[in-house]
């Protein structure tokens, strides 16, 4: 093993220990996943070396590869199983779908840029990622065609979440993603599981200043003079 990837190496070991671990992530399935896969990979080249700081990295302009404890921590509230069929809206370059795929049967990852759909295809297929399918399209109408989801994850804060995307879980499906009021710097993680038909059950999880995910952001109220 080379110098530079026993570095990296050490970095993940080091995430999962001191990023991961601490803030109550105890499934070992999902800790061996966040070891496993090499985050400076899904980052542009010359962020490799901030690819394991403990915060959100602006990977492409206006668009965000969430810090991993926040990642880890929402995989753990859905409790993935490995016979799941899960939907990542917003890939952007393959991090979270990534470490997903360690975890469930079947990934879908929406992203409506192709160039980063194409950059993300690339790392999946270096790093032998086959159960993931690339889609591109727009990221706020979720992927109908491979629908239901037992578990989908909105990859960024949102202002609300459509019902049209919640409407793509299976029942018993668990969506996960971080909710933010306009003009907060703090977005709430949630938890929303699909109980019946018509029928949904939201849990607030915990507190993150995680950035809006494109296309998800608060729509601007228009006010008369």
């Amino acid at each position: 093993m080379r110098k530079q990837e026993k570095t990296f190496l050490q970095a993940r070991i080091n995430m999962v220990d001191s990023q991961i671990h601490p803030m109550g992530v105890n499934d070992e399935v999902i800790l061996k996943s966040f070891e496993t896969v090499p985050r400076e990979a899904y980052v542009p080249e010359f962020q490799r070396g901030i690819a394991y700081c403990d915060e959100d990295i602006e990977v492409a302009p206006g668009r965000y590869l969430m810090e991993a404890s926040i990642i880890a921590r929402l995989y753990q509230a859905a409790e993935v199983q490995e016979e799941d069929v899960a939907l990542v809206i917003g890939s952007t370059l393959g991090y979270a779908a990534a470490v997903l795929s360690y975890l469930v049967m079947t990934v879908v990852a929406l992203e409506q840029d192709l160039a980063l759909t194409k950059q993300a295809q690339k790392s999946w297929d270096e790093h032998s990622n086959a159960n993931i399918a690339g889609i591109t399209g727009v990221m706020a109408m979720g992927h109908e065609e491979c629908k239901p989801y037992d578990v989908i994850f909105i990859n960024g804060a949102v202002a609300y979440v459509p019902d049209n995307i919640r409407e793509q879980l299976a029942v018993g499906g668990r969506l996960i993603t971080l909710i933010k009021d306009a003009g907060q710097s703090v977005a709430k993680a949630v938890l929303i599981t699909r109980v019946s038909e018509d029928d949904y059950h939201t849990e607030e999880l915990f507190e993150a200043g995680t950035p809006y995910l494109m296309g998800f952001e608060p729509v601007p109220e228009f006010k008369f003079a």
